[in-house]
């Protein structure tokens, strides 16, 4: 696609980068003499009628942002019918061009995360959800100072997106829980965006890999936070607390604010909370973790050292007092024991062996079942719609275990993870059609009960008794997959 010469007034110099959310270029404001970012947003989102004035309203609340590490926004405008706005032209790269160059201390992340979580904590106040925080949306000036670009971008593709069906709107590696499930987030979302970074600021990697993107989704969902500790064990073992905190499942048990998670990275990183005297900061609760000052610490070491030696006390005592009592508890003790004198143990052996026998032979051929019980099917579930880079992605639950088979070449799924029973596999293929995969748990019989029926039937443990297989085999169920247009 060839390069806009103009876009507005603005003169295109050259691409910047390009998405599945907008394009941007770098471009010349001879107005105003200086070098500004335009980014342009797609035209499928003016097939809504509602989405200019929705467009309209959340970038004038994105421009009335006046933060020092927010970028500014410094116009709004559209271009033959195509939406875009002109943001403040960041010299100094991003963080993933950072990232790109190998991990980054701890003290030189925790002064990074100190002015994102400044910036994130004023925007919270005022309402305003990033909802696609990560690596590329935070850029440097030429001093190296932080910015955070692209507030309320996602929440108008999103919105947008939501009228062709094509479910959430995001980047699967810094995707909270809940809004990869398409429930209703708040600020806490971004904390968990932001603890995602921590991490792989830290460790030079992200927390979750798999071999699509549905999968990184699904991850995030399901399993455990990783522990970077077990990368990297230089680092203070607040470290992994302050991320499991950042990136708990449950966003009640995450902190309240981003300031919170930057106070307690600050301690760990330096030994103090840091400077967060803003107005912005005033109103801000407790957080979920705040590691202990070094007095504190001492005091408590001193309440443990105290708790020990009482123990070792009462520990002392009770074994004195044992062994000054012992004759009269041996007594009793001992009475149970040599009431079966008659029966010794010995004898046990060989009445038992003869009764195991007579049992397991006792039932050759196990009755059939009754009429109306049937080899049951698995449970099948769509969980979770995604559009990643215009590909569409169906999550689908079934049990552990279960095989699945697409009954189309052309679409294809693929086990992503297990967790509490359920195996989630996710589904893709051609956009805007639908088709069929066969899921089956055939039943499994022990091999001690494996004589129990005749040729052609299987027994049913649940129900004890014999069961006929159906000739088109048992355990199977048909489930229907729809794929919509991603925009």
């Amino acid at each position: 696609m060839a390069i806009p010469t103009k876009i507005g007034r603005y003169e295109i110099k050259s691409e910047l980068g390009r998405g599945g959310m907008a394009t941007v270029y770098r471009a010349y404001d001879p107005s105003f003499d200086r070098e500004v970012a335009v980014k342009v947003l797609p035209r499928e989102m003016l097939h809504d009628p509602q989405f200019r004035v929705r467009f309209e309203r959340e970038v004038k609340m994105v421009a009335a942002l006046e933060h020092p590490s927010i970028v500014p926004v410094y116009d709004v405008g559209d271009e033959d019918g195509q939406p875009y706005f002109v943001m403040r032209f960041m010299t100094g790269g991003s963080l993933s061009d950072l990232i790109a160059n190998g991990k980054i201390p701890l003290q030189d992340t925790a002064r990074i995360v100190e002015k994102i979580a400044k910036g994130l904590a004023y925007a919270h106040k005022k309402g305003i959800i990033h909802r696609d925080l990560k690596p590329d949306n935070i850029l440097f000036d030429t001093d190296g100072d932080p910015f955070i670009s692209d507030f309320g971008i996602a929440k108008l593709t999103e919105s947008a997106s939501s009228l062709t069906g094509s479910g959430v709107i995001g980047t699967p590696a810094y995707m909270s829980p809940e809004q990869a499930q398409g429930n209703e987030i708040d600020s806490r979302s971004d904390i968990y965006g932001l603890g995602v970074i921590v991490y792989q600021m830290l460790s030079g990697q992200q927390p979750y890999h798999a071999d699509t993107p549905m999968g990184v989704v699904v991850k995030h969902i399901t399993e455990p936070v990783p522990e970077i500790l077990s990368m990297i064990p230089s680092l203070p073992m607040e470290v992994d607390e302050i991320i499991r905190s950042s990136m708990a499942k449950d966003k009640t048990k995450r902190y309240s604010t981003a300031v919170e998670l930057a106070k307690a990275l600050n301690l760990a990183a330096f030994g103090y909370e840091g400077n967060f005297t803003s107005p912005t900061n005033t109103a801000l609760r407790s957080g979920v973790y705040k590691p202990p000052s070094q007095s504190s610490s001492r005091g408590r070491t001193g309440l443990a050292v105290a708790g020990v030696i009482l123990l070792v006390a009462v520990v002392g005592f009770f074994l004195l007092r044992n062994q000054l009592f012992a004759p009269q508890q041996v007594e009793p003790a001992l009475v149970p024991t040599a009431i079966p004198s008659e029966a010794p143990p010995a004898t046990l052996v060989p009445t038992l062996a003869p009764t195991m026998e007579v049992t397991a032979s006792a039932l050759p051929f196990a009755p059939a079942c009754a009429a109306g019980i049937v080899i049951p099917t698995p449970v099948v579930k769509e969980t979770n719609k995604s559009c990643v880079k215009k590909i569409p992605y169906t999550a689908i639950s079934i049990p552990v275990g279960a095989t699945f088979e697409s009954l189309k070449p052309e679409f294809t799924c693929a086990k992503e993870a297990t967790s509490n029973g359920k195996s989630i596999i996710s589904c893709t293929g051609k956009q805007s059609f639908s088709f069929n995969i066969k899921v089956c748990v055939p039943p499994v019989v022990s091999s001690a009960d494996s004589g129990k029926c005749g040729q052609g039937s299987s027994f049913d443990t649940a129900n004890q008794c014999c069961l006929a297989i159906p000739p088109d085999g048992a355990g199977c169920t048909i489930f229907k997959v729809d794929l919509r247009a991603c925009q």
